[in-house]
């Protein structure tokens, strides 16, 4: 089956990456530009799930999973590291909707930790230990 798939970027690189699993042979991927052009702006956050909804949530847990074993399935590097994010819950409303967030990214199966002030001094940077 041949198919072509005319935009690159993430979304593009993606599907034709599970187009490939599924077992097509015969893709291609053309892009005018470059390949980090198209999706590029929402896909900066794609280790960062946190304001994102459902499907996109999902999505992007699903690619820093990914990104994690593709090292290992085709031998070539991918130069990922993850790397989390404190977000500090300033008022009352805040602390109610990262509460929410926490409820949906648990619902998500992904991961996410409400930190007490003092459980936030413990964690690296911020403690001073790596």
């Amino acid at each position: 089956m041949l198919e072509s798939w005319f935009r690159g970027g993430a979304l593009g690189a993606g599907l034709l990456y599970y187009l490939t699993k599924k077992g097509w042979t015969d893709v291609v991927l053309v892009e005018k530009g470059g390949v980090d052009l198209g999706f590029y702006l929402a896909c900066r956050r794609v280790d960062s799930p946190f304001y994102w909804r459902s499907k996109y949530g999902e999505a992007a847990s699903a690619g820093s999973e990914l990104y994690k074993q593709l090292e290992a399935e085709t031998g070539q590097a991918t130069g990922w590291h993850g790397c989390g994010a404190i977000r500090l819950g300033l008022t009352d409303d805040e602390v109610d909707w990262f509460r929410y967030v926490k409820g949906f990214l648990d619902y998500l199966n992904i991961e996410s930790h409400l930190l007490s002030p003092l459980e936030i001094l413990e964690v690296p940077p911020i403690s001073g230990r790596r």
